[in-house]
């Protein structure tokens, strides 16, 4: 047996649901995948723990094939989970649902009986299982967590009475983890200062939540407020992975055992998935466990390498930098887009939306003393136009967005895995960064002439990159502006020329780039060099294209 055996039977359990997600793609590369992983286990471990491994590979394999497979009845009882103008969830035994038909004044948090038909239409992704098209329904018994939805849309409406759009989405946003109400340039000021995380109710929350209750009322009442909490605010991927490591913390002084972080991390993993299997696939539950392993594992070297700072500012930059060691790679893969801000962020706007929180979360018990509540209202009010004001301040002195692709991503990953090897003793790794980074780079510079095409609802044009010079053309609406600037950013785009005239032309030293048009988009672009002349159609994937000696060759990004 290994020293944490549960890490492994994490493993084990994810590895099912990741084989299934492969056999339904392809049966041979699933079979593949289950028989290669199992048959690594038995080389290596002994046939007692080879079982069990296989037990818990079997046990993930079978709870998303169960999640996936079920059909709902005629007649089901369906728990909302989301209700705006533009469309409703619901949960049916566990399983995400999209509902259509008769759904008026269906309430967020509402338990309901419903007749209807349903429709499989899979969503792995989202794990919805299709839709449910509602003919009848009633509401049911105003149980725990509708009377939570209530309540909170009760304290929002009563906030609004004192709070500008602004302040009360963000107070929203902060406080009970609704993010729909944040406006997209806020989204993107804070995406940029590395705080977006703080906007929607994270185990940041939770740890905050908790920590001022126990000072309150001790570590048993804070544990049952914290799961109310979790509740009321939507038992969130990292509400729920922050709740189960904070029990198994608690449980571990009770029973006077020593408690590890990784294990913990483990079991909420693994409990997480065995409810929703296909929770791995979403982005929140990724970055919230790979942050808390990063900060597991190396927060205190971090902070050894940081020796000398203030202690604050000394114990604010080592978590906010051991959380980046694993989730940089998946950004590269993932939102392709990082900015150093999130340095400026972490240490001058999260101790302020501490404040927030905890005041924002006192207006749930202070709603039924209007001059209390009123009093408190007020200090938000003066909160978030300081974290306005602050925001804009960082903005101004915060580094640009970068782009992020599979390149940066791999070699991350490099990174870390050398600086593992060398750890070990293995100091012959030391120079695979530099030969990784010398061949990545070959692959991105730009002393061949690189064309990328742009067509998304928004902008419409290409790019073209050679030597030093980076060109955009297109055509786009001028209320669009965040995405031009988001594609600017991305392939670091030094002149955007817009509105041009059919048949553009550019001079880029060797060659001439003749834009050619049709009624709206681009149709194509002609290279001409001396008395050589070369033809890129236009291409609407995510394909590259690059003139090497006169050839023209395609690859993706």
């Amino acid at each position: 047996m290994t020293k944490r055996p549960i890490v492994m039977y994490s493993l084990s359990f994810f590895m099912g649901c990741l084989s299934f997600l492969f056999y339904i793609n392809n049966v041979y590369l699933g079979a593949v995948l289950a028989a290669s992983f199992l048959y690594i286990i038995f080389i290596k471990k002994e046939i007692i723990y080879f079982l069990i491994i296989t037990s818990f590979f079997l046990t993930g394999f079978f709870r998303i094939t169960t999640y996936f497979n079920y059909h709902p009845n005629g007649e089901e009882r369906i728990r909302i989970i989301k209700a705006n103008n533009n469309y409703i969830v619901g949960e049916a035994r566990g399983r995400k649902l999209n509902i259509t038909g008769e759904i008026n004044e269906l309430e967020e948090g509402r338990l309901i009986l419903a007749r209807g038909e349903f429709s499989k239409d899979i969503n792995y992704k989202r794990g919805v299982i299709g839709s449910y098209n509602i003919t009848k329904y009633k509401n049911l018994k105003e149980d725990l967590i509708y009377k939570f939805s209530n309540y909170k849309s009760n304290v929002i409406e009563k906030l609004s009475e004192y709070l500008d759009e602004d302040e009360l989405s963000l107070v929203v946003s902060l406080c009970f983890g609704d993010v729909e109400g944040l406006h997209e340039i806020d989204k993107f000021k804070l995406q940029k200062l590395g705080v977006i995380h703080a906007v929607s109710v994270s185990g940041f929350h939770i740890s905050i939540v908790y920590k001022f209750i126990e000072m309150l009322v001790g570590s048993g009442g804070a544990l049952l407020c914290t799961l109310f909490y979790a509740i009321f605010t939507g038992l969130s991927y990292s509400t729920l992975r922050a709740f189960i490591m904070i029990f198994v913390l608690y449980l571990s002084k009770r029973v006077y055992k020593k408690y590890d972080g990784i294990s913990s991390l483990s079991l909420a993993f693994i409990l997480i998935l065995l409810h929703k299997p296909y929770s791995f696939m979403e982005m929140g539950f990724a970055l919230s466990f790979l942050a808390t392993l990063g900060i597991i594992l190396h927060d205190k070297q971090v902070k050894s390498f940081l020796k000398g700072l203030p202690k604050k500012l000394q114990d604010s930059l080592s978590i906010t930098l051991s959380a980046q060691i694993f989730t940089l790679p998946y950004i590269a893969f993932t939102i392709n887009s990082f900015s150093l801000g999130f340095l400026l962020g972490n240490i001058f706007l999260v101790p302020i939306f501490s404040f927030v929180v905890v005041l924002g979360n006192m207006s749930l018990f202070l709603i039924k003393f209007p001059i209390l509540f009123k009093f408190l209202s007020y200090i938000l009010y003066g909160f978030c136009n300081l974290i306005q004001y602050i925001s804009y301040l960082l903005i101004r002195i915060s580094p640009s967005m970068y782009y992020l692709g599979f390149y940066e991503g791999v070699y991350f990953m490099i990174l870390y895995f050398s600086y593992i090897m060398v750890r070990k003793g293995r100091d012959k790794f030391k120079f695979l960064p530099l030969i990784s980074f010398i061949v990545i780079l070959f692959n991105i510079i730009t002393i061949f002439p690189t064309i990328n095409f742009i067509n998304n609802e928004y902008v419409k044009g290409a790019i073209i990159r050679y030597n030093s010079e980076c060109i955009m053309v297109c055509n786009y609406n001028l209320e669009q502006g965040k995405e031009l600037t988001d594609i600017k950013d991305r392939y670091k785009v030094a002149k955007v020329i817009t509105d041009i005239e059919k048949n553009f032309e550019i001079n880029l030293k060797k060659y001439k780039a003749n834009i050619i048009y049709g009624q709206e988009d681009i149709l194509g672009i002609k290279f001409k060099k001396k008395n050589d002349t070369l033809f890129i159609p236009a291409d609407k994937g995510d394909n590259t294209y690059r003139i090497i000696f006169g050839r023209i060759f395609r690859w993706r990004d």
